[in-house]
């Protein structure tokens, strides 16, 4: 009996002297857009036509996880010509330019449109899309989309009958969030 009513006593003055405290700790978070971009190697891609089939198809050349981009939501990729150098007075018109889903791309695929074949616009022009994702590039845990760029170059017989030399053709890349 003696067990049982100190047994209550010590619950009763535990019941009694429990107290409780509360306090508040703010996360102050600020949540800022993240953008980064980067044209990769090959910085240049040198192509030759020298036969009557190149001069009448074109060249394609791949560029294997040519443009990456971070984001941290959506995004647009353009690209336009820059100052056109060569003896051959080329147009920028006649270069082609397809993108696609990189070979070690691990990014965000989901709500990606590709460009197929679009026009590289001449200086001062309105920049063409080749890119464009309604998400951001993060999938959980890789933040970067990667892009192969598949340029067809000079189709049709664009270059016959141009002054035969070196002439070079800069593609300026531009991206921004939507």
């Amino acid at each position: 009996m003696k067990k049982v009513i100190i047994t209550f006593a010590l619950i009763a003055v535990s019941l009694l002297s429990t107290k409780s405290f509360a306090q508040t700790a703010n996360l102050n978070i600020t949540i800022s857009d993240v953008l980064s971009f980067s044209v990769t190697q090959p910085a240049s891609l040198d192509v030759n036509f020298d036969t009557e089939t190149k001069y009448t198809n074109g060249i394609t050349a791949l560029a294997t996880d040519h443009v990456s981009v971070t984001s941290s939501r959506g995004y647009v990729v353009k690209a336009i010509a820059g100052t056109v150098t060569g003896s051959a007075a080329i147009a920028p018109g006649s270069v082609k330019i397809t993108s696609a889903v990189g070979a070690t791309n691990s990014g965000n695929t989901a709500g990606i449109t590709y460009g197929s074949a679009v026009t590289l616009p001449v200086t001062g022009g309105t920049a063409a899309t080749v890119i464009t994702a309604a998400n951001t590039s993060w999938n959980g845990s890789n933040s970067t989309n990667k892009f192969n760029i598949s340029y067809l170059i000079g189709a049709g017989g664009a270059y016959a009958g141009k002054a035969t030399g070196l002439n070079v053709v800069p593609v300026v890349y531009t991206v921004t969030q939507q």
